[in-house]
């Protein structure tokens, strides 16, 4: 009897692998970085001298909050759609491309948000490190969505689904 189920393309292997490692790397950060935040505010609150070089945090909380907990979403989808594709489960790529186009818009919000307490330290943006982010973000979001959109590959994720009706 032939073995009919399909095994993934080494593509898709270090993809799947690489996007459950950037999302395991990111929520990892994204929760320490939340509890750093939270503990400087709090020292804020005893130590106010302490802090008053720090700008007057004019920013939009609602934002910023809203932002990281739809990136940390956005990071465990990744952890779960990775896993889900090295087993090439279809719902796992179409849901990892419906959190890239979140994903974009996401980091788009992030930009205008990091501005803004850029500007509260300084009169001058760090345009360097911004547009590297920017690079980085669109450059891993396409090809993200070309890879898991390309057909040789959307066909290995439908070899799998027939293989098990």
């Amino acid at each position: 009897m032939k073995n009919r189920i399909a095994k993934a393309s080494k593509g898709v292997k270090i993809f799947s692998s690489v996007l459950i490692l950037i999302g395991m790397v990111n929520f990892i950060f994204i929760i320490v970085s939340f509890f750093q935040l939270r503990l400087e505010l709090q020292l804020w609150d005893y130590m106010p001298n302490m802090f008053s070089h720090m700008p007057l945090l004019t920013i939009n909380f609602t934002a910023f909050w809203l932002s990281t907990i739809v990136s940390l979403l956005i990071m465990l989808i990744w952890i779960i759609s990775g896993v889900g594709m090295l087993f090439l489960r279809e719902w796992a790529r179409q849901l990892l491309l419906v959190s890239v186009g979140i994903y974009i818009l996401n980091k788009v919000i992030d930009i205008f948000i990091n501005i803004s307490i850029v500007s509260e330290y300084s009169a001058d943006l760090p345009i360097l490190p911004l547009a590297i982010g920017i690079i980085f973000v669109l450059a891993l979001s396409v090809s993200i969505t070309h890879f898991f959109s390309h057909p040789s590959v959307v066909k290995q994720f439908e070899k799998r689904s027939k293989s098990f009706q």
